[in-house]
């Protein structure tokens, strides 16, 4: 109620039908009311739109005038909840309009009761939610198609890293690692993976690591480079570190790595000499 004096309501316009109707069919949402018999007694403006129907067309019928049958079901089971129980009931629903076209209701029902709090009936209040579900829908669909993608790329990265850390059995208990392009944690562990996997495969005696195709070598590659030898010699295998140039020489010292305990060669070609040595091969230049 208003605190303005000079505003005064007849306490009878708030018990008229007039008014309540009034009242409710200015709300966007349909508002219907229904007996015992499921026959609607009363609704607003919203609701003769929803079914399509002027009011004199709604009154005193019921669902069966005006939905398909296997949605009459649904619409029942929830009025009886309702009036059996005395509790209000909600539920997702389909509706059919009067175009054809089926929408998503969202449906709650409440019991409505005389004086002697006897349930006499059900108001019930709908909220299309067809746009809604459609959106939801559709995030669901975008969900699944961008959890697929994931896996896509997921694989393909798999198979980029086996390929891109290749190992190569170059002479019986040797085994060559050629590094290309720019190591980050992720390629160093599938260097580690790879290296020890292949290790343990062929009882392999010596491992070359060959740095010439990293165009950097920072402390963090550094760092898992000697990760990789000492990884290897827990399983028994020499490390090789071949490959590494003057200017990364130079920036290897000046973050000062200690590599003292790596045999280092300045080739390939150098560091296969040196583990044929090691495993007692003598290669010899035929005339």
């Amino acid at each position: 109620m208003t605190n303005n004096p000079n505003y005064s309501v007849n306490p009878a316009d708030w018990k008229s039908f007039q008014f309540l109707q009034s009242v409710i069919d200015t709300l966007d949402d349909p508002i219907f009311v229904k007996d015992l018999q499921h026959r609607f007694i009363a609704c607003n403006k919203a609701f003769c739109r929803l079914l399509g129907q002027p009011q004199e067309a709604i009154i005193g019928y019921s669902d069966p005038d005006f939905v398909p049958p296997d949605q009459i079901k649904v619409f029942w089971d929830g009025d009886d909840a309702v009036t059996s129980s005395g509790i209000p009931f909600e539920n997702e629903e389909d509706l059919t309009g009067p175009d054809g076209i089926v929408r998503s209701i969202w449906t709650r029902k409440f019991p409505l009761r005389d004086a002697a709090q006897n349930v006499t009936g059900l108001c019930g209040i709908i909220i299309d939610i067809s746009e809604i579900k459609r959106r939801r829908e559709q995030v669901a669909l975008l969900e699944n198609e961008i959890a697929e993608k994931r896996r896509v790329i997921d694989a393909q990265t798999s198979l980029l890293d086996q390929l891109a850390v290749p190992v190569i059995q170059v002479w019986e208990s040797i085994l060559l690692i050629p590094l290309v392009g720019f190591i980050d944690s992720r390629r160093a562990n599938q260097v580690m993976t790879s290296l020890l996997e292949a290790i343990a495969h062929v009882s392999a005696q010596i491992v070359i690591l060959d740095v010439t195709g990293v165009p950097v070598v920072d402390t963090s590659v550094a760092s898992h480079l000697v990760r990789a030898v000492q990884s290897a010699q827990l399983l028994g295998c020499q490390s090789l570190l071949v490959g590494i140039s003057p200017e990364i020489a130079q920036t290897l010292v000046g973050l000062g790595v200690d590599f003292s305990h790596i045999t280092t060669m300045s080739t390939l070609q150098d560091g296969l000499a040196y583990g044929l040595k090691y495993l007692n091969y003598s290669i010899k230049r035929t005339s």
